[in-house]
């Protein structure tokens, strides 16, 4: 039988021409949006929308973008209404909001919103395409977005519920987690996982664990909790196989005995695993061929050091969700489906300096372990960046010690008058233990610029353009 040469053999010329037809009816690309908890999702959404809606009108917001810099952006249109499986993504309150100089509510559940983008295709492909439909074609980008929190999940499905509970607590046996999680711990130092199951011991485990998580979260700047939708439960709702929470294990045994609260919370926990975690990954996550992941490293610097270390090790776990080895969880959900480009990204650079940048890059590298993923196999293309999705400051200089050093000029929320800050120096590496003695930065929260609703002007910004291009160039050549 005569067997067809696939597409990724094809000559080049030629490969572009099998593609003409999706190009003039209109291809899509999925990009999902991710981070964990203040790394600013939706305004990066929002942002994003609104400079590509602006984008026509005022190229300037967006050169870095190629289709934009180079002339070829026709238009850029929100998809019309129609029936979505996910809730719609609210772009329109969210930039109102920010309009009158607000911040949008933080991200909740998953949602989508999608953009049509017209533009003219570049070489051999443009040419052939300008004889079947007068030199256009659209991308039709659909943008997801869901909360990181979900992705420390991925874990957990390598793990027994033993294995997972011992994990689980030795890390809030040590240091700031151990008082945070005081009167939990307390709790099930009193409740053995050997007694009698009870359905109200195990709610009241379930209870304390879980405001354990928001404590961390809230009050605390920690990231590192699991299970996600503990924090972040999207529409699931009070269901009953929630109400699970760790226990102490004897070492050395990974069975609970029937009709014992270890064995009531190992069963919800299965359940979880199966009903949550995995359907995730198969219903929604097969879809997402490109992946941003937001990251507050500044955040994290400013909160300490076992905040900083929590979000590292969130990260680390997050970028098990881009590795593809054999046999491995995550190829037995996805099959053969993948994300293609992953970038991680140092959010709200705006707060330091230019010449800072570099570093807070280089320290997000460092700090997920990204180097390691230079020889990328079958895993996820991943890069690094720094960004901004809403630019609320300007470089300025000062002299400080008879020396002219960068800082940055802004109006502080509640304050009259634009000021310069000195913030400090950003770490290129993780700091040593004996480097968290004195704080690395000092930077005050920014008001936000004066923003248009209308999709003309587009909204300041670093980098948000370069991300773009990373992530969809390929898809608007």
């Amino acid at each position: 039988m005569l067997k067809l040469p696939t597409r990724d053999i094809l000559p080049d010329w030629l490969a572009d021409a099998v593609n003409l037809t999706e190009l003039a009816k209109g291809s899509t690309v999925w990009l999902a949006v991710t981070g964990l908890s203040r790394a600013g999702k939706t305004v990066f959404i929002t942002s994003l929308i609104h400079n590509l809606l602006s984008a026509l009108h005022n190229p300037n917001r967006m050169p870095l973008l190629r289709v934009v810099g180079e002339g070829r952006l026709l238009a850029a249109r929100l998809e019309g209404a129609r029936a979505h499986r996910l809730p719609r993504f609210p772009y329109a309150a969210n930039i109102e909001t920010m309009a009158n100089g607000g911040w949008p509510d933080r991200t909740a559940d998953i949602s989508e919103i999608g953009v049509d983008i017209r533009f003219v295709p570049t070489g051999m492909v443009g040419r052939m395409l300008g004889r079947i439909s007068g030199d256009a074609a659209t991308l039709k980008l659909k943008i997801v977005d869901y909360p990181g929190e979900w992705l420390l999940d991925l874990p957990l499905l390598s793990q027994s519920y033993a294995e997972w509970s011992r994990t689980t607590l030795a890390l809030w046996q040590k240091g700031t987690r151990a008082e945070i999680g005081a009167d939990f711990l307390s709790f099930i130092g009193d409740h053995a996982a050997t007694e009698e199951a009870s359905e109200a011991v195990a709610k009241q485990a379930h209870d304390l664990y879980r405001a354990m998580l928001m404590t961390a979260r809230d009050k605390h700047g920690l990231s590192y909790l699991q299970p996600g939708r503990f924090v972040c439960p999207g529409t699931i709702g009070e269901v009953p196989y929630l109400w699970f929470a760790p226990l102490a294990l004897p070492d050395g045994s990974d069975r609970t005995k029937p009709g014992t609260l270890g064995a009531l919370m190992e069963e919800r926990y299965e359940v979880y695993k199966r009903e949550v975690v995995a359907e995730f990954y198969k219903t929604y996550f097969r879809n997402f061929a490109r992946q941003v992941v937001l990251v507050d490293v500044l955040g994290a610097l400013l909160a300490g050091r076992t905040a900083f270390e929590d979000t590292r090790l969130a990260t680390e776990a997050i970028l098990q969700s881009f590795r593809y080895g054999q046999r491995n969880i995550l190829s037995t959900l996805l099959g053969s489906a993948r994300v293609e480009k992953v970038l991680f990204a140092a959010t709200k650079a705006d707060h330091i300096p230019d010449l800072q940048r570099d570093h807070l890059s280089a320290l997000l590298r460092n700090m997920a372990a990204v180097p390691a993923l230079e020889v990328r196999g079958s895993d996820a293309d991943i890069d690094v960046t720094a960004l901004a999705s809403v630019a609320s400051t300007l470089e300025g200089t000062q002299e400080i010690d008879s020396q002219r050093v960068p800082v940055v000029v802004g109006r502080p929320v509640g304050g009259a008058t634009q000021a310069k800050f000195y913030v400090g120096q950003v770490p290129i590496r993780p700091p040593r233990p004996e480097q968290w003695g004195a704080p690395f930065l000092d930077i005050p929260v920014f008001e936000p610029p004066v923003i248009d609703p209308a999709p003309v002007d587009g909204v300041p910004h670093i980098n948000l353009d370069l991300a773009l291009e990373s992530l969809i160039g390929d898809r608007l050549r």
